[in-house]
């Protein structure tokens, strides 16, 4: 990818700088060079740009070094960023972000994964147009907790697509320090799991839920519900899943 963006760089540059020589070729009176002067700079600057753009990983390690970076909520992310994250992280939600200004924005994740619940997911990094920047090598820091079948980024995504089952709301949630909520809905489970853990940054356990729950299992158009009683009863459930997902794909 990296390699296809340099060399559509080069031939862009090399586009600037045969359309500036038919321009002069044009230029009939030799004082008409002065008249056009401006529009000569502006080839020759657009160029340059285009030359130094950066690459992915070079961008997104100017954004994790920037001394400018000023905090930033979920409202304020582009358009398409905010679509990135419903889409491609459905079982993911935004903990932190930050805006280094005329570089990009840096977002924290954390998960809703029914066996990681609150964990750090993913930092993401878009550029200014809220264009998701993809590294060269899959090194995200999540990989090692939440998969361990040595996919890489691409297939993970493609898994997250494709639950089974979902939540019935509203279930309770039970933290490490005993405390016990009830959260009505996506939001507020979101909301109950950032605000512990912004209160308890150096506590690792995890919450967990407080069965039984409801959850609905969706298969095409078919969609049931099941009370699960136990953790026991609902890594069964996603073993289900898994297999079900690995006939689909095979």
């Amino acid at each position: 990818m990296f390699l296809m963006k340099k060399l559509t760089l080069k031939f862009s540059l090399i586009a600037h700088i045969q359309y500036f020589i038919i321009f002069i070729k044009n230029i009939k009176m030799r004082n008409s060079l002065l008249k056009y002067l401006p529009f000569i700079f502006l080839f020759i600057f657009s160029a340059c740009e285009i030359e130094n753009e950066m690459t992915d990983d070079e961008l997104i390690e100017a954004i994790i070094n920037s001394n400018e970076k000023v905090k930033i909520l979920e409202t304020d992310l582009p358009l398409d960023a905010k679509n990135t994250l419903i889409n491609d992280k459905p079982d993911d939600f935004f903990d932190d972000g930050n805006l280094a200004p005329k570089l990009g924005y840096e977002v924290k994740m954390r998960t809703l994964d029914f066996f990681f619940m609150g964990d750090k997911s993913d930092d993401l990094y878009f550029d200014l147009n809220g264009r998701e920047l993809q590294r060269s090598q899959g090194d995200s820091k999540g990989d090692d907790k939440k998969r361990d079948d040595g996919k890489g980024d691409k297939d993970d995504k493609k898994d997250k697509k494709k639950n089974c089952f979902y939540l019935k709301y509203p279930v309770s949630l039970e933290f490490p320090d005993g405390t016990i909520v009830e959260v009505a809905d996506r939001k507020e489970h979101c909301e109950s799991l950032k605000k512990w853990h912004k209160e308890n940054p150096n506590v690792k356990d995890r919450a967990k839920f407080v069965f039984p729950i409801d959850i609905y299992w969706v298969s095409k158009d078919d969609k049931q519900e099941y009370t699960i009683s136990s953790h026991e009863e609902l890594k069964e459930l996603h073993q289900k899943c898994k297999e079900s997902n690995d006939k689909k794909r095979n």
